[in-house]
């Protein structure tokens, strides 16, 4: 399975959180997106990191492994390294108690360049608006212009792995 992540925040402190998950040939299987308040991208992106937990539903465990995807570098750097230097444990209980990791056999966190992250990104705009949540059994409830998006990122998944 692939999740990829991405937070909005804009001048006034309004922020969206926002991921997609696919499975393995590329195909939707869910989306949301968390309004919030916040002031720090960062802080922002790693809170969409945890906040997939929230999403993960027991049939997924079914999946050999997941891939979550971050277009911010920093917070994808700061995952990797924390895992590198504990051999895979995370070394701070906020985020090893959060994460999903231990749902899976295996979990690699990956940089995603924005071009391959762009449903993520639409979700996170679309939370500064609102929160919401769409699954492959609400697919005819996706706004056009996300199930658009979805679509063509699906053809083009091969390209963005």
């Amino acid at each position: 399975m692939k999740i990829n992540v991405d937070a909005s925040l804009t001048s006034s402190g309004n922020a969206g959180i926002g991921g997609v998950f696919r499975d393995c040939k590329g195909r939707f299987i869910l989306a949301f997106g968390k309004k919030m308040v916040h002031w720090d991208i960062s802080q922002l992106e790693l809170r969409a990191i945890l906040l997939v937990k929230e999403y993960v539903k027991r049939w997924m465990r079914d999946y050999k492994g997941v891939i979550v995807e971050s277009d911010n570098i920093n917070v994808i750097t700061y995952i990797q390294n924390s895992l590198k230097q504990n051999k895979g444990l995370m070394d701070f209980s906020l985020v090893r108690d959060s994460l999903f990791m231990n749902d899976f056999n295996k979990t690699i966190f990956l940089h995603a360049y924005r071009k391959c992250n762009k449903v993520a990104n639409l979700c996170a705009t679309l939370a500064l608006e609102n929160s919401f949540y769409f699954d492959s059994f609400s697919f005819g409830d996706i706004p056009p212009l996300m199930a658009n998006l979805i679509m063509k990122e699906c053809h083009s998944f091969d390209v963005c792995n």
